[in-house]
């Protein structure tokens, strides 16, 4: 990541560059160097990389409000502990993330989240992270979808608690319609073995 970021640093100072060249050209009456194809590989590079396409506008099928249901599972517990929440989520960043509120109560205590999903053009794939009132740590996955099944894939790496550290794991997203889809999320049980997590069944509210 810190790579990424220095090489994105980089891109964006040396097209400052050239632009203030450009310019210092113009003021002093020449005419601004016609541009290097190095120059052009990097403008268009740049710009593929900041702009939102298809991938991205996959995401908006997500923003407005969300009911959900919540099940979460625990290891040898009978069944599942049932809660309710609310979500809303909105495209920001000129459409090129999703950003998601969530609300809701978890073991009678209130909870609070913040999702954040993309799609990166560099690498090619969605990512999304996650944070919550509920830890002091963050989820961060990446994935891809499936335009057939209507489904995203996910793999991520989680804290756990119970184990002391992160662990990974993995989640769905499959969409019945433009108004109902469930997430399913997988994590290593106490023998290693993993188990479904929890579930989570989103409806569009009205």
């Amino acid at each position: 990541m810190k790579t990424n970021l220095l090489l994105g640093t980089f891109v964006v100072l040396t097209a400052a560059a050239v632009a203030g060249a450009n310019l210092f050209a113009q003021d002093k009456g020449k005419p601004a160097p016609a541009p290097t194809k190095d120059q052009q590989a990097m403008e268009a590079a740049m710009k593929s990389f900041a702009t939102p396409g298809p991938a991205h506008q996959v995401l908006e099928q997500k923003a407005g409000r969300w009911n959900l249901a919540v099940k979460i599972f625990m290891p040898g517990a009978p069944g599942p502990t049932e809660s309710k929440a609310a979500s809303e989520m909105k495209m920001i960043m000129d459409g090129r993330y999703l950003q998601d509120s969530t609300e809701g109560t978890f073991m009678d205590q209130p909870f609070r989240g913040q999702g954040l999903t993309g799609y990166d053009n560099l690498k090619k794939k969605y990512f999304a992270t996650w944070i919550d009132n509920m830890g002091t740590g963050i989820m961060t996955s990446e994935g891809t979808f499936d335009a057939g099944a209507k489904t995203f894939t996910y793999a991520s790496e989680m804290p756990d608690c119970s184990s002391g550290k992160y662990v990974k794991g993995r989640s769905t997203e499959t969409w019945t319609d433009n108004d109902h889809w469930s997430l399913k999320s997988y994590a290593p049980g106490p023998d290693g073995k993993e188990y479904m997590c929890m579930q989570i069944d989103y409806s569009r509210a009205k």
